[in-house]
């Protein structure tokens, strides 16, 4: 009995020992297992400290670089062009009587359009693109800057009190504005006129000769007959190129809801060395001058229905600091009635020719004027029947103006009558009469052949 008691307290010592052990092992094993996760939880609590103490470095990086930026383009930049570019980077959109100017500032191109009779706007010229195709230019001496598209170009855009200005600025080369001013042709309407008054400074060390080159991306002579007229309503059916504008006052394009005139003399206006009409992919070539081919039509194979006019204004050589201006005019409407911008631009000549124009129309009232004629009876009409003392006899028929003769064209014979544009406006004119029939001024045209078959006899000479 004893062997059995104590053979029973040997086995449960051995279990109990083997129990110890084995929780002993476990515990280890735990501590074990336990050890990796906390050595990571804090790795990883490590890492994201690191992290963001990096990203605070990296942010605080980048921002001494954009303030060193800034400082580096307030030094580089003119004072007087960063005054007003960080107050004119908002696009315009601006409304003065009949007229409507949108503005692209960032990149400095513009759209005009007319107001019709329910003051909504009809566009004279492209809005395509964000308006780039109504372009200005300058040329320096030793590069040709489109201002509106070159990446060099600083540019921006205000409303000012009667329109819109336009600023650019060629860094160390030149400050360009360009002020669209509207106001009113006559005292009785709204606003339809512009005046476009472009003014070039010189900011660079030594003198320079700057050019300017204007170009209007036209529209409403693309849905008319004819894409443009001189200003005497005469078609322009093809391209052409003016040196002078000695014939030629101003040019129209329109149509059957709106016009536009564009004045380029008369007035105030500054006299560009040429005035083009033609496609504008004739316009867009790096070329400063357009390339044009004479009486090539309007419409190409890669660029139909697409018309514009180029202006470029003569070189003016300016000194450090001094500044040039040029002036030119457009006038619009919007009811389907003729612009009268020619009311304000030649104001003296029309009202001349308002004045002649009463003058012969109360001459032709008066002759055409009522007479009160007393009653009489039928015997005074049967005794007056005879007599013809109030009768006056034409023995003879006026012997017609005599036309001038080819010799009399030929010794009053001017330069500017032997253009290639005073040529083409001769026969437009006689084109225009033929096709006229109705009110076909005989006279006129055979005055207008004579001196044509004059300018070329002159010629062969």
């Amino acid at each position: 009995m004893k062997k059995i008691i104590y053979a029973a307290a040997v086995v449960c010592l051995f279990f109990a020992v083997v129990s110890c052990k084995s929780t002993k092992a476990g515990k280890k094993a735990s501590d074990k297992d336990n050890a990796p996760v906390e050595t990571e939880a804090k790795a990883e609590e490590a890492s994201e400290t690191t992290a963001s103490e990096e990203k605070t470095s990296d942010e605080a990086g980048e921002k001494k670089d954009s303030e060193a930026l800034a400082r580096s383009v307030s030094e580089t930049a003119s004072k007087d062009f960063t005054g007003w570019i960080k107050s004119s980077k908002k696009n315009l959109n601006e409304r003065y009587g009949k007229i409507q100017i949108k503005t692209k500032s960032g990149i400095g191109s513009y759209t005009l359009a007319v107001l019709n009779e329910k003051d909504k706007p009809i566009p004279v010229v492209s809005t395509a693109n964000e308006y780039v195709t109504n372009a200005f230019f300058l040329k320096t001496s030793k590069k040709i800057y489109n201002l509106v598209t070159d990446s060099s170009v600083r540019s921006a855009a205000r409303r000012t009190t009667g329109g819109a200005m336009i600023m650019y600025e060629v860094p160390s080369v030149a400050q360009i504005s360009v002020d669209l001013s509207c106001f009113s042709s006559d005292k009785k309407k709204d606003s339809d006129m512009i005046k476009v008054t472009t003014t070039i400074k010189n900011i660079s060390d030594r003198n320079e000769d700057f050019t300017f080159k204007a170009i209007l991306d036209t529209v409403l002579g693309e849905a008319a007959a004819f894409h443009f007229y001189t200003w005497e309503d005469i078609p322009v059916k093809s391209e052409v190129l003016y040196r002078t504008l000695q014939n030629q006052k101003w040019f129209v394009s329109k149509n059957m809801n709106a016009a536009m005139q564009l004045f380029f003399s008369g007035a105030d206006c500054t006299a560009p060395e040429l005035v083009a009409l033609a496609n504008y992919s004739t316009l867009e070539k790096n070329s400063w001058e357009p390339d044009m081919l004479s009486y090539r039509v309007f419409d190409t194979v890669l660029s139909y229905n697409n018309s514009a006019v180029c202006a470029i204004w003569k070189p003016m050589k300016l000194a450090p600091m001094e500044a040039g201006k040029l002036v030119f005019y457009i006038a619009l409407s919007g009811d389907g009635t003729p612009a009268t911008g020619e009311k304000f631009v030649y104001s003296k000549e029309f009202e001349k020719a308002e004045e002649s124009k009463e003058d012969a129309e109360d001459k032709k009232n008066s002759a055409n004027g009522l007479k009160v004629i007393t009653p009489y009876s039928v015997d005074d009409e049967v005794e007056n029947i005879s007599e013809t003392s109030n009768v006056t006899e034409i023995d003879s028929l006026e012997t017609p103006a005599e036309i001038p003769t080819v010799d009399f064209y030929i010794k009053n014979m001017q330069k500017e009558h032997l253009t290639p544009e005073y040529i083409q406006s001769l026969l437009d004119r006689i084109e225009a009469l033929e096709e006229d029939s109705p009110s076909l001024n005989r006279q006129e045209l055979l005055q207008l052949n004579a001196e044509l078959d004059a300018i070329l006899t002159y010629l062969r000479q």
